[in-house]
């Protein structure tokens, strides 16, 4: 995402809703991988479940998804076998087989909260936010007392920019269990996004007093400080995630950032440095830190960096260059 400013400056302040990869927010799956008892006559089909579950939090998904087929070939209407073979396919990036097998689990158990919430999930990810709300829904109606389920409805509620009602689902996990730090994250970033900044800072600062190694908030609390114009205090807040997640690319950009507001070139041009590092082939890095350059008075180094971004496809590298360049 590109963000404009003074003197060409592009930053890509990146504003993660995930701490670890999920893409909306903490999106907690319930239920990964799980057991259920078959029915007398069908020991075979639970030994292959067995296997397959064993094989699945190993990581081995596609000899998971043998074990289960084998499962429910021996038998039919088997609904452990169908919700775990889903899980093992969404984690090998087959959403819509995992949605066909998460659906077939709850057409053969319509009480399996596990099944509608991780379909819930997935269609989100496939972008069906109405099918995810629906399924999330229809799972906290099963049991409304589990404070996750309202989470990752609050989750798709902010992915759909419907910030009253996803801040109202996080508030509502936090009623029922406030020892999740993601939810504060979560309700933070719904907050921020709906203009409440001071609200937003005091989420995330809740989630890092339960956490202090949530890297990705105390990452969004110094993306919540810049908008607040706090340079200073964004920088200690980048530093820290940093500090525990040195590969958190968006921090060191962001971090970058606050240090130009700052007036230290320096600090951002090493920030700028390791992202390059790390990203070798980030057009947008060199741009950047071609421009830091820039504003040092450095225009041969800027004029190095504003190339190689240009020979890796930056427009705006061009523009620049022709300031420089004679």
């Amino acid at each position: 995402m590109k963000q404009r400013g003074n003197s060409h400056l592009v930053i890509r302040v990146m504003h993660c809703l995930s701490r670890r990869g999920q893409p909306f927010g903490l999106f907690l799956t319930i239920l990964f991988f799980l057991a259920l008892s078959a029915a007398a006559g069908a020991e075979s089909a639970a030994d292959r479940l067995e296997r397959g579950i064993l094989k699945g939090q190993a990581g081995d998904y596609a000899g998971a998804i043998e074990e289960f087929n084998e499962a429910l070939r021996l038998k039919p209407s088997f609904s452990a076998a169908f919700y775990n073979r889903g899980v093992a396919r969404g984690f090998l990036g087959d959403a819509q087989g995992a949605i066909d097998d998460y659906t077939k689990a709850i057409q053969l158990d319509p009480k399996a909260i596990g099944a509608y919430n991780n379909r819930g999930y997935t269609r989100a990810a496939k972008g069906d936010n109405a099918g995810a709300i629906a399924d999330l829904t229809r799972a906290i109606s099963l049991n409304p007392e589990l404070a996750e389920l309202y989470n990752n409805r609050g989750t798709v509620r902010t992915s759909m920019k419907d910030y009253a009602n996803a801040i109202a689902d996080f508030t509502r996990a936090i009623s029922l269990n406030p020892r999740l730090a993601g939810v504060y994250n979560n309700r933070g970033l719904a907050k921020a996004s709906s203009g409440d900044l001071y609200g937003a800072v005091d989420d995330f600062t809740q989630a890092v007093t339960l956490d202090q190694r949530y890297d990705t908030a105390w990452y969004n609390r110094g993306n919540a400080k810049v908008s607040m114009k706090d340079a200073r205090g964004a920088v200690e807040d980048y530093t820290k995630a940093v500090v525990l997640n040195p590969r958190l690319l968006a921090a060191w950009n962001n971090r970058a950032f606050a240090r130009i507001t700052l007036g230290d070139y320096t600090g951002a041009i090493d920030d700028i440095s390791n992202v390059i590092k790390q990203s070798p082939g980030n057009a947008s890095a060199y741009y950047n830190r071609g421009l830091v350059k820039k504003m040092a008075g450095d225009s041969q180094g800027a004029i190095v960096d504003l190339r190689k971004a240009a020979s890796l496809g930056d427009e705006l590298a061009g523009e620049l260059l022709k300031e420089l360049e004679p």
